[in-house]
């Protein structure tokens, strides 16, 4: 019996690993952050347009079905200006007039993926994948903040402005779940046009600097390599 279970457990995977494919996919595109540590009724909208690119090997194990080790790079960029200052018990007021935040996130995770076109083993060069794992953000950035105080003399005839700068490094690890959904279309023997969009959800916890949230959507290639 042993011996029955060690060859299906040598030859089952063997099996599936010998109908599968190997391939690789390069993209890029743009995203956009939800949250981003900096929150307030003046804070300016996150940059419109924040570069991403990608890429990824995966395995095929049949048309339905396929695991893939993905990364991705993005920059979040974004600012924030405040026109109203706390008061002062001595008349004065005092509070950060603007801050600048910027942070670089690599992302890395596994993936898997189901065309919903191959359900059944059939091949069509029109594929549409339904996508999920788990992924971790790997973030490092810096933020800048000028703050401005006005101290009243005693005997109220004059007072003093001062003005400060403040810049502050930010490294953090949030692991978020991803949601994607991809079209793909042979367009040589060995190689598909990707077009993908999506949304990571950031599970932040107690880490405020961290988005909420990631929607992207990129363009990219897909080819398929020789075992």
């Amino acid at each position: 019996m042993k011996k029955i279970l060690l060859v299906l457990l040598i030859a089952v995977p063997s099996a599936v690993w010998a109908q599968g494919t190997l391939g690789l996919r390069f993209e890029g595109g743009v995203s956009w952050m939800q949250g981003g540590g900096i929150e307030g009724a003046s804070a300016k909208t996150l940059t419109a347009i924040q570069p991403q690119v990608g890429a990824g090997i995966f395995f095929n194990f049949n048309p339905s079905f396929r695991l893939g080790l993905d990364y991705s790079y993005t920059r979040m960029l974004r600012e924030q200006t405040n026109a109203s200052l706390l008061p002062q018990p001595d008349g004065g007021v005092k509070g950060d007039v603007y801050s600048d935040f910027k942070t670089n996130f690599h992302g890395a995770g596994l993936t898997g993926e189901l065309n919903l076109l191959g359900l059944g083993g059939r091949k069509n060069p029109l594929s549409l994948y339904v996508g999920t794992g788990v992924t971790c953000l790997f973030a490092a950035g810096n933020s800048y903040t000028i703050g401005v105080s006005n101290t009243i003399k005693p005997d109220k005839t004059g007072n003093t402005v001062h003005v400060t700068g403040h810049n502050e490094g930010h490294r953090y690890v949030v692991p978020c779940i991803p949601a994607a959904l991809s079209l793909e279309y042979v367009i040589l023997p060995q190689v598909a046009l990707r077009i993908s969009g999506g949304y990571r959800f950031v599970l932040a916890g107690k880490q405020e600097l961290s988005p909420k949230g990631q929607a992207f959507a990129t363009v990219g290639l897909c080819f398929q390599l020789m075992k």
